[in-house]
């Protein structure tokens, strides 16, 4: 069974390739040359309705293969369906992408992208604005510096989703200065789903901090659910890959968020 570990150390070794392939100083000049597109944290705030995030995803530990599908094919149904915004997974050796991915994503969607890898390195976040991405998701347990994280983010024209498991994790994102939290329903020690998780967890984020539930969402009843422990965004991504027929998935997700977010107080 592959361990969280195990994806953290082939990541760190895909990075150490990454610098020498691309130096950092290469990747701060190509940042000047990409334009600026929609504000992701603008493009989760609503009123009424519970915001979807669209993830592509060819694979995942946990799932196997999901699609063959490529991203340019996948994008234009994401956008067509009305999502909020799409994310765009990177990490290669287990989830079956590439950094190539989301540079695709940028130049044939309108959607604000949200790169999901296992970020560790400022590197990454520089990597992150240079191909297109308008936020990134950090993990509270994993980026080193999770304050400076989020700030070079913001210098960088991005936001940043910070996921967390726990309530220690959450306080460590409030700390830090987060605007948008994800409670991640899967545990990484056996890949199981909870959306529990997302309940119990849901009233310590406070109000003015956006609330993310990702992983698990497979039907309209999971998203009243998970509206109902006042996220306002859902991240979904296998149910939606893995789907046969798409675009009426996303349709059932979407058409249940409408008028479904009651906040938090």
């Amino acid at each position: 069974m592959i361990k969280f570990s195990d994806i953290i150390t082939r990541r760190e070794e895909v990075l150490q390739k990454e610098k020498v392939y691309r130096p950092l100083n290469e990747l701060k000049e190509s940042i000047q040359r990409i334009k600026i597109r929609k504000n992701f944290k603008k493009c989760l705030l609503k009123d009424d309705d519970v915001s979807i995030i669209c993830e592509y995803k060819p694979s995942s530990p946990s799932a196997g293969y999901i699609s063959n599908l490529p991203v340019e094919d996948v994008l234009p149904i994401f956008e067509r369906c009305g999502a909020s915004a799409a994310s765009i997974i990177t990490e290669e050796t287990f989830f079956n992408s590439s950094i190539n991915n989301l540079k695709i994503a940028c130049k044939t969607s309108k959607l604000s992208l949200l790169r999901k890898d296992f970020i560790l390195d400022e590197y990454q976040i520089y990597e992150s604005r240079a191909s297109g991405a308008n936020a990134i998701l950090l993990m509270a347990d994993v980026y080193p510096n999770l304050s400076e994280g989020i700030l070079l983010s913001h210098y960088l024209g991005m936001d940043a989703l910070v996921e967390c498991k726990n309530k220690d994790e959450i306080k460590i994102a409030i700390d830090a200065g987060a605007e948008i939290i994800g409670i991640n329903n899967r545990s990484f020690k056996d890949f199981n789903i909870d959306l529990n998780r997302t309940k119990k967890l849901a009233g310590l984020v406070p109000p003015e901090i956006i609330l993310v539930s990702e992983s698990g969402v497979k039907n309209a009843s999971d998203v009243k659910k998970l509206a109902g422990y006042g996220a306002d965004a859902l991240l979904v991504g296998t149910s939606v890959m893995g789907s046969k027929k798409m675009q009426d998935k996303i349709n059932e997700i979407i058409g249940s968020a409408r008028n479904s977010r009651i906040g938090r107080t």
